[in-house]
Protein backbone atom coordinates (compact mmCIF):
# COMPACT_ATOMS: atom_id res chain seq x y z
CA UNK A 1 0.00 0.00 0.00
CA UNK A 2 1.76 3.33 -1.05
CA UNK A 3 2.07 5.99 1.42
CA UNK A 4 1.30 8.53 -1.27
CA UNK A 5 0.38 9.01 -4.90
CA UNK A 6 1.21 11.65 -7.15
CA UNK A 7 0.13 12.10 -10.88
CA UNK A 8 2.13 14.01 -13.83
CA UNK A 9 0.56 16.00 -16.13
CA UNK A 10 3.05 16.01 -18.84
CA UNK A 11 5.68 13.12 -17.63
CA UNK A 12 8.92 13.23 -18.50
CA UNK A 13 12.43 11.21 -17.50
CA UNK A 14 13.37 14.56 -15.72
CA UNK A 15 10.01 14.76 -13.57
CA UNK A 16 9.67 11.10 -12.92
CA UNK A 17 13.42 11.05 -11.78
CA UNK A 18 12.85 13.72 -9.22
CA UNK A 19 9.34 13.56 -8.15
CA UNK A 20 10.28 9.75 -7.24
CA UNK A 21 12.95 10.79 -5.73
CA UNK A 22 11.19 13.85 -3.49
CA UNK A 23 8.39 11.79 -2.78
CA UNK A 24 10.17 8.22 -2.82
CA UNK A 25 13.46 7.72 -0.84
CA UNK A 26 14.11 11.24 0.33
CA UNK A 27 11.10 11.06 2.79
CA UNK A 28 11.39 7.28 3.31
CA UNK A 29 7.75 7.42 1.78
CA UNK A 30 6.36 4.81 -0.41
CA UNK A 31 5.23 6.93 -3.29
CA UNK A 32 3.37 5.72 -6.56
CA UNK A 33 2.83 7.57 -9.83
CA UNK A 34 -0.34 7.13 -10.93
CA UNK A 35 -0.27 7.66 -14.87
CA UNK A 36 -4.24 7.75 -15.14
CA UNK A 37 -5.77 10.91 -13.95
CA UNK A 38 -9.03 9.70 -13.89
CA UNK A 39 -8.06 6.89 -11.39
CA UNK A 40 -5.95 9.35 -9.44
CA UNK A 41 -8.83 11.19 -8.54
CA UNK A 42 -10.52 8.28 -7.66
CA UNK A 43 -7.80 7.26 -5.13
CA UNK A 44 -7.71 8.03 -1.45
CA UNK A 45 -5.55 9.43 1.24
CA UNK A 46 -2.96 11.93 0.51
CA UNK A 47 -2.06 12.63 -3.37
CA UNK A 48 -0.42 15.10 -4.96
CA UNK A 49 -0.73 16.18 -8.55
CA UNK A 50 1.92 18.28 -11.06
CA UNK A 51 0.75 19.82 -13.77
CA UNK A 52 -1.54 23.05 -14.96
CA UNK A 53 -4.86 22.10 -13.77
CA UNK A 54 -5.22 21.55 -9.58
CA UNK A 55 -7.23 18.12 -8.94
CA UNK A 56 -9.53 17.75 -6.03
CA UNK A 57 -8.13 16.91 -2.88
CA UNK A 58 -4.59 16.55 -3.96
CA UNK A 59 -2.08 18.51 -3.55
CA UNK A 60 -1.27 20.86 -6.32
CA UNK A 61 2.55 21.63 -7.76
CA UNK A 62 2.50 24.16 -10.37
CA UNK A 63 5.29 23.13 -13.18
CA UNK A 64 7.41 26.29 -13.88
CA UNK A 65 8.33 24.33 -17.34
CA UNK A 66 12.22 23.19 -16.41
CA UNK A 67 11.17 19.81 -16.41
CA UNK A 68 9.48 19.54 -19.81
CA UNK A 69 12.61 21.28 -21.75
CA UNK A 70 15.76 19.11 -23.30
CA UNK A 71 19.04 19.79 -23.38
CA UNK A 72 20.96 22.43 -21.03
CA UNK A 73 20.18 25.89 -22.06
CA UNK A 74 21.35 28.20 -19.92
CA UNK A 75 19.10 27.95 -16.66
CA UNK A 76 19.51 30.94 -14.26
CA UNK A 77 16.49 30.70 -12.00
CA UNK A 78 14.79 33.42 -10.20
CA UNK A 79 14.86 33.46 -6.15
CA UNK A 80 12.67 34.23 -4.13
CA UNK A 81 12.02 33.65 -0.61
CA UNK A 82 9.58 31.37 1.68
CA UNK A 83 9.19 31.18 5.18
CA UNK A 84 12.83 32.34 5.38
CA UNK A 85 14.37 29.89 2.53
CA UNK A 86 15.31 30.77 -0.82
CA UNK A 87 13.25 29.58 -3.26
CA UNK A 88 13.85 28.48 -7.21
CA UNK A 89 11.64 28.61 -9.95
CA UNK A 90 9.24 30.95 -8.48
CA UNK A 91 5.46 30.57 -10.11
CA UNK A 92 1.99 32.24 -9.50
CA UNK A 93 -0.40 29.47 -8.44
CA UNK A 94 -0.80 25.90 -6.92
CA UNK A 95 -0.03 25.41 -3.08
CA UNK A 96 3.59 26.21 -3.27
CA UNK A 97 4.85 29.55 -4.20
CA UNK A 98 7.49 28.04 -6.26
CA UNK A 99 8.38 24.38 -8.56
CA UNK A 100 10.31 22.53 -5.73
CA UNK A 101 10.53 19.65 -8.43
CA UNK A 102 12.61 22.10 -11.34
CA UNK A 103 14.31 23.66 -8.42
CA UNK A 104 15.73 20.51 -6.78
CA UNK A 105 16.48 19.36 -10.16
CA UNK A 106 18.14 22.37 -11.28
CA UNK A 107 20.50 21.62 -8.18
CA UNK A 108 20.45 18.05 -8.28
CA UNK A 109 20.93 17.46 -12.09
CA UNK A 110 23.98 20.39 -11.67
CA UNK A 111 23.41 21.98 -15.08
CA UNK A 112 25.14 25.09 -14.43
CA UNK A 113 28.25 22.59 -14.17
CA UNK A 114 27.27 21.04 -17.52
CA UNK A 115 28.04 25.12 -18.69
CA UNK A 116 30.72 27.73 -19.08
CA UNK A 117 30.64 27.98 -15.42
CA UNK A 118 34.35 29.53 -14.00
CA UNK A 119 36.79 27.00 -13.35
CA UNK A 120 40.29 27.32 -11.62
CA UNK A 121 43.05 25.27 -12.70
CA UNK A 122 42.23 22.12 -11.96
CA UNK A 123 38.99 22.16 -13.79
CA UNK A 124 36.63 22.55 -10.81
CA UNK A 125 33.77 24.81 -11.07
CA UNK A 126 34.69 27.93 -8.82
CA UNK A 127 32.15 28.07 -5.92
CA UNK A 128 31.52 31.81 -5.73
CA UNK A 129 30.54 31.99 -9.50
CA UNK A 130 27.90 29.20 -8.87
CA UNK A 131 23.91 30.07 -8.46
CA UNK A 132 24.21 28.37 -4.62
CA UNK A 133 26.74 31.24 -3.80
CA UNK A 134 25.61 34.29 -6.15
CA UNK A 135 22.01 33.94 -4.27
CA UNK A 136 22.83 32.97 -0.68
CA UNK A 137 22.15 29.41 0.06
CA UNK A 138 25.35 27.65 -0.53
CA UNK A 139 26.16 26.89 3.13
CA UNK A 140 21.96 25.75 3.22
CA UNK A 141 20.79 22.24 2.40
CA UNK A 142 17.66 23.64 0.68
CA UNK A 143 16.39 20.59 -1.37
CA UNK A 144 15.87 18.82 2.33
CA UNK A 145 14.86 22.25 3.75
CA UNK A 146 12.20 22.53 0.80
CA UNK A 147 11.03 18.75 1.51
CA UNK A 148 10.30 19.59 4.76
CA UNK A 149 8.12 22.64 4.05
CA UNK A 150 6.63 20.02 1.25
CA UNK A 151 5.64 17.62 3.93
CA UNK A 152 4.03 20.82 6.37
CA UNK A 153 2.72 22.55 3.68
CA UNK A 154 0.61 19.42 2.53
CA UNK A 155 -0.09 17.97 6.08
CA UNK A 156 -1.85 21.10 6.30
CA UNK A 157 -4.32 20.40 3.78
CA UNK A 158 -4.09 16.85 4.29
CA UNK A 159 -3.67 15.86 7.80
CA UNK A 160 -3.38 12.08 6.89
CA UNK A 161 0.28 12.70 5.28
CA UNK A 162 2.51 10.69 7.10
CA UNK A 163 5.48 12.03 8.77
CA UNK A 164 8.89 11.88 7.45
CA UNK A 165 10.73 8.78 7.65
CA UNK A 166 14.00 10.44 8.25
CA UNK A 167 17.10 9.76 10.86
CA UNK A 168 20.12 11.73 11.23
CA UNK A 169 23.57 9.82 10.38
CA UNK A 170 27.44 11.18 9.73
CA UNK A 171 29.91 9.61 7.48
CA UNK A 172 33.63 10.06 8.02
CA UNK A 173 35.68 9.54 5.17
CA UNK A 174 39.44 9.45 4.55
CA UNK A 175 42.17 10.33 1.15
CA UNK A 176 45.07 7.88 1.57
CA UNK A 177 46.81 10.60 -0.49
CA UNK A 178 50.26 9.42 0.57
CA UNK A 179 49.18 5.89 2.90
CA UNK A 180 52.60 6.43 4.48
CA UNK A 181 55.31 10.06 4.90
CA UNK A 182 58.31 8.17 4.83
CA UNK A 183 57.95 4.46 4.49
CA UNK A 184 57.09 2.55 1.91
CA UNK A 185 59.15 4.38 -0.58
CA UNK A 186 61.95 2.90 -2.92
CA UNK A 187 65.46 3.59 -0.89
CA UNK A 188 66.24 6.37 -4.14
CA UNK A 189 62.92 8.18 -3.21
CA UNK A 190 63.74 8.43 0.22
CA UNK A 191 67.80 9.66 0.09
CA UNK A 192 66.25 12.78 -2.74
CA UNK A 193 63.72 13.74 -0.09
CA UNK A 194 66.24 13.61 3.00
CA UNK A 195 68.47 16.13 0.61
CA UNK A 196 65.62 17.37 -0.40
CA UNK A 197 64.78 18.48 3.12
CA UNK A 198 68.56 18.94 4.58
CA UNK A 199 68.46 21.64 1.29
CA UNK A 200 65.32 23.75 2.88
CA UNK A 201 66.66 23.93 6.14
CA UNK A 202 64.19 20.86 7.44
CA UNK A 203 66.84 19.28 10.31
CA UNK A 204 63.96 17.94 12.28
CA UNK A 205 62.25 15.65 8.87
CA UNK A 206 65.66 13.98 8.93
CA UNK A 207 65.75 12.80 12.30
CA UNK A 208 62.12 11.99 12.11
CA UNK A 209 62.67 10.43 8.66
CA UNK A 210 65.60 8.05 10.07
CA UNK A 211 63.94 7.28 13.36
CA UNK A 212 60.88 5.80 11.17
CA UNK A 213 62.73 3.75 8.77
CA UNK A 214 64.52 2.31 11.74
CA UNK A 215 61.56 1.74 14.04
CA UNK A 216 61.93 4.43 16.41
CA UNK A 217 59.19 6.32 15.43
CA UNK A 218 55.66 5.39 13.94
CA UNK A 219 55.05 7.46 10.54
CA UNK A 220 53.60 10.93 11.12
CA UNK A 221 51.42 9.96 8.39
CA UNK A 222 49.84 6.61 10.04
CA UNK A 223 46.63 8.22 11.43
CA UNK A 224 44.41 5.15 9.42
CA UNK A 225 43.68 3.22 12.86
CA UNK A 226 42.99 6.31 14.42
CA UNK A 227 40.41 7.56 12.15
CA UNK A 228 38.53 4.33 12.07
CA UNK A 229 38.25 4.16 15.91
CA UNK A 230 36.88 7.67 16.12
CA UNK A 231 34.14 7.00 13.37
CA UNK A 232 33.53 4.07 15.49
CA UNK A 233 33.06 5.41 18.79
CA UNK A 234 30.69 8.57 17.31
CA UNK A 235 28.65 6.35 15.47
CA UNK A 236 29.79 7.02 12.05
CA UNK A 237 30.59 5.01 8.86
CA UNK A 238 33.77 5.07 7.25
CA UNK A 239 35.42 4.61 4.71
CA UNK A 240 39.15 5.52 3.48
CA UNK A 241 39.63 5.97 -0.12
CA UNK A 242 42.97 4.87 -1.64
CA UNK A 243 45.17 6.21 -4.59
CA UNK A 244 46.54 3.82 -7.02
CA UNK A 245 47.22 5.74 -9.84
CA UNK A 246 50.83 5.98 -11.30
CA UNK A 247 53.43 8.35 -9.41
CA UNK A 248 52.73 11.93 -11.11
CA UNK A 249 52.69 15.53 -10.16
CA UNK A 250 49.91 15.65 -8.25
CA UNK A 251 49.83 11.68 -7.63
CA UNK A 252 51.88 10.88 -4.76
CA UNK A 253 50.50 7.60 -3.11
CA UNK A 254 53.09 4.67 -1.86
CA UNK A 255 51.85 1.95 -4.56
CA UNK A 256 49.10 -0.22 -3.00
CA UNK A 257 50.96 -3.56 -3.80
CA UNK A 258 53.44 -2.64 -1.04
CA UNK A 259 53.32 -4.06 2.32
CA UNK A 260 52.96 -0.45 3.70
CA UNK A 261 50.29 0.23 1.75
CA UNK A 262 48.29 -3.35 1.73
CA UNK A 263 48.15 -3.06 5.58
CA UNK A 264 46.30 -0.31 5.96
CA UNK A 265 43.89 -1.32 3.06
CA UNK A 266 42.92 -4.64 5.33
CA UNK A 267 43.05 -2.18 8.57
CA UNK A 268 40.16 -0.03 6.95
CA UNK A 269 38.78 -3.33 5.64
CA UNK A 270 38.37 -4.94 9.08
CA UNK A 271 37.36 -1.37 10.50
CA UNK A 272 35.34 0.54 8.09
CA UNK A 273 35.00 0.99 4.12
CA UNK A 274 37.64 0.68 1.15
CA UNK A 275 36.65 3.17 -1.48
CA UNK A 276 39.14 3.84 -4.75
CA UNK A 277 40.48 7.28 -5.29
CA UNK A 278 40.94 7.67 -9.04
CA UNK A 279 43.63 9.93 -10.11
CA UNK A 280 44.22 13.52 -10.93
CA UNK A 281 44.16 12.23 -14.80
CA UNK A 282 41.57 9.84 -14.31
CA UNK A 283 38.62 12.32 -15.47
CA UNK A 284 40.97 12.75 -18.24
CA UNK A 285 41.72 9.19 -19.29
CA UNK A 286 38.53 7.76 -17.73
CA UNK A 287 40.14 3.93 -18.85
CA UNK A 288 42.73 4.50 -15.69
CA UNK A 289 39.40 4.28 -13.27
CA UNK A 290 38.67 0.81 -13.83
CA UNK A 291 42.57 -0.15 -14.21
CA UNK A 292 42.92 1.59 -10.94
CA UNK A 293 40.01 -0.05 -9.07
CA UNK A 294 41.67 -3.53 -10.08
CA UNK A 295 45.02 -2.63 -8.07
CA UNK A 296 42.84 -2.07 -5.10
CA UNK A 297 40.70 -4.56 -5.10
CA UNK A 298 43.67 -7.33 -5.36
CA UNK A 299 45.30 -5.38 -2.42
CA UNK A 300 41.63 -5.26 -0.87
CA UNK A 301 40.61 -8.83 -1.98
CA UNK A 302 36.90 -8.11 -2.60
CA UNK A 303 35.33 -5.57 -5.16
CA UNK A 304 35.39 -1.62 -4.48
CA UNK A 305 31.96 -0.21 -4.83
CA UNK A 306 33.12 3.32 -3.51
CA UNK A 307 34.57 6.34 -5.04
CA UNK A 308 35.83 9.57 -4.83
CA UNK A 309 37.94 11.95 -7.82
CA UNK A 310 41.67 13.08 -6.18
CA UNK A 311 41.43 16.72 -6.35
CA UNK A 312 37.53 16.47 -6.76
CA UNK A 313 38.00 16.81 -10.96
CA UNK A 314 35.56 15.06 -12.52
CA UNK A 315 33.65 16.04 -16.20
CA UNK A 316 29.92 15.51 -16.22
CA UNK A 317 28.67 13.40 -17.63
CA UNK A 318 31.85 11.41 -18.63
CA UNK A 319 33.36 10.70 -14.80
CA UNK A 320 30.02 9.65 -13.51
CA UNK A 321 29.51 7.32 -16.45
CA UNK A 322 33.12 5.87 -16.66
CA UNK A 323 32.67 5.34 -12.93
CA UNK A 324 29.37 3.25 -12.83
CA UNK A 325 30.79 1.22 -15.99
CA UNK A 326 33.74 0.08 -13.71
CA UNK A 327 31.40 -0.83 -10.81
CA UNK A 328 31.51 1.89 -8.77
CA UNK A 329 27.98 2.52 -7.17
CA UNK A 330 28.29 5.11 -4.46
CA UNK A 331 30.47 8.50 -5.71
CA UNK A 332 31.81 11.18 -3.03
CA UNK A 333 33.05 13.81 -5.00
CA UNK A 334 30.12 16.13 -4.49
CA UNK A 335 31.31 18.71 -2.67
CA UNK A 336 33.02 21.99 -3.06
CA UNK A 337 37.24 22.26 -2.97
CA UNK A 338 37.31 26.21 -1.92
CA UNK A 339 34.86 26.65 0.69
CA UNK A 340 32.00 24.45 2.97
CA UNK A 341 28.77 24.29 2.06
CA UNK A 342 26.22 21.97 -0.27
CA UNK A 343 27.40 21.74 -3.50
CA UNK A 344 23.96 20.37 -4.80
CA UNK A 345 21.79 21.65 -2.19
CA UNK A 346 21.29 18.51 -0.35
CA UNK A 347 22.96 16.47 2.53
CA UNK A 348 20.71 13.15 1.38
CA UNK A 349 22.44 10.88 -1.52
CA UNK A 350 20.89 10.58 -4.49
CA UNK A 351 20.98 9.25 -7.93
CA UNK A 352 23.33 10.61 -10.71
CA UNK A 353 20.88 12.25 -13.32
CA UNK A 354 22.90 11.91 -17.05
CA UNK A 355 21.78 15.14 -18.80
CA UNK A 356 22.89 14.18 -21.68
CA UNK A 357 21.58 11.10 -22.16
CA UNK A 358 18.41 12.65 -20.07
CA UNK A 359 18.45 9.23 -17.49
CA UNK A 360 19.01 8.91 -14.32
CA UNK A 361 21.81 6.15 -13.49
CA UNK A 362 22.36 3.42 -10.55
CA UNK A 363 25.00 5.45 -9.86
CA UNK A 364 24.52 7.16 -6.11
CA UNK A 365 25.77 10.12 -5.21
CA UNK A 366 26.99 11.31 -1.76
CA UNK A 367 27.22 15.13 -0.88
CA UNK A 368 29.78 16.31 1.44
CA UNK A 369 29.73 19.22 3.32
CA UNK A 370 33.25 20.08 4.51
CA UNK A 371 36.80 19.03 3.94
CA UNK A 372 40.01 20.16 5.95
CA UNK A 373 41.85 21.30 3.05
CA UNK A 374 39.18 23.96 1.64
CA UNK A 375 38.96 25.38 5.17
CA UNK A 376 42.81 25.13 5.56
CA UNK A 377 44.22 26.06 2.50
CA UNK A 378 40.97 28.24 0.09
CA UNK A 379 39.30 29.70 3.10
CA UNK A 380 42.74 30.18 5.05
CA UNK A 381 40.47 29.26 8.66
CA UNK A 382 42.22 28.35 11.56
CA UNK A 383 41.57 25.39 13.17
CA UNK A 384 39.76 27.54 15.79
CA UNK A 385 37.35 29.16 13.47
CA UNK A 386 37.47 25.83 11.23
CA UNK A 387 35.78 23.43 13.69
CA UNK A 388 33.04 26.73 14.12
CA UNK A 389 32.34 26.57 10.65
CA UNK A 390 32.05 23.06 10.60
CA UNK A 391 29.88 22.51 13.09
CA UNK A 392 27.50 24.97 11.54
CA UNK A 393 27.46 23.06 8.58
CA UNK A 394 26.19 19.67 11.35
CA UNK A 395 23.30 22.03 12.79
CA UNK A 396 22.35 22.47 9.38
CA UNK A 397 22.41 18.99 8.46
CA UNK A 398 21.05 18.29 11.47
CA UNK A 399 18.02 20.56 11.44
CA UNK A 400 16.46 18.67 8.76
CA UNK A 401 17.63 14.99 9.59
CA UNK A 402 20.38 14.09 6.95
CA UNK A 403 23.62 13.04 5.97
CA UNK A 404 26.86 14.54 7.64
CA UNK A 405 29.65 13.60 5.54
CA UNK A 406 32.95 14.59 6.29
CA UNK A 407 36.62 14.28 4.04
CA UNK A 408 39.95 14.20 6.38
CA UNK A 409 43.33 13.61 4.94
CA UNK A 410 46.44 12.12 6.39
CA UNK A 411 48.39 15.34 6.25
CA UNK A 412 46.02 17.25 8.85
CA UNK A 413 45.23 14.28 10.75
CA UNK A 414 48.98 14.10 11.68
CA UNK A 415 49.20 17.45 13.12
CA UNK A 416 52.61 17.27 11.83
CA UNK A 417 54.75 19.66 9.97
CA UNK A 418 53.04 22.38 8.38
CA UNK A 419 49.95 21.01 9.65
CA UNK A 420 50.67 21.63 13.08
CA UNK A 421 47.34 22.43 15.00
CA UNK A 422 45.10 20.62 12.67
CA UNK A 423 45.14 17.34 14.24
CA UNK A 424 42.39 17.56 16.53
CA UNK A 425 39.68 18.83 14.02
CA UNK A 426 38.13 16.39 12.77
CA UNK A 427 38.28 14.77 16.16
CA UNK A 428 35.97 17.91 17.14
CA UNK A 429 33.99 18.16 14.20
CA UNK A 430 33.22 13.89 14.07
CA UNK A 431 32.40 13.93 17.94
CA UNK A 432 29.72 16.94 17.21
CA UNK A 433 28.67 15.14 14.51
CA UNK A 434 27.83 12.11 16.50
CA UNK A 435 23.99 11.30 16.07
Amino acid sequence: MADVHYHIERPGPRSRYIIAHLLGAMPGWHAQEVPDLAAFMEIPGPKLIYGQRPVQGAFHILPEGLLSRTGLGQEDPATARWHQVPALFPVDGGDMPFDIFSASFFLLGRMEEYGPVQRDMHGRPVSGALHSARNGYQERPVVDEWLHGLARAWRQKDPRLPDLRRTCSQVATLDADNGAMYLGRPWWRSAGSAIRDLLKGHASRLRDRAAVLRGKMPDPYAVHGEFLALARENRAGAIINFLAAPRGKFDHAIPVRSICMRQVIQLAARHGAVGLHPGYSSSDSPHRMAEEKKLVEAAFGQPVTRSRQHYLRMALPGTMNALERAGIREEHSMGFADAVGFRAGTCTPYPFYDLHAEAPTALVVHPFAVMDSAMAYKMRLSPEEAATKAKQLVDAVRAVQGTFISVWHERFLSDYGDEQGWGRLAREVITYARP
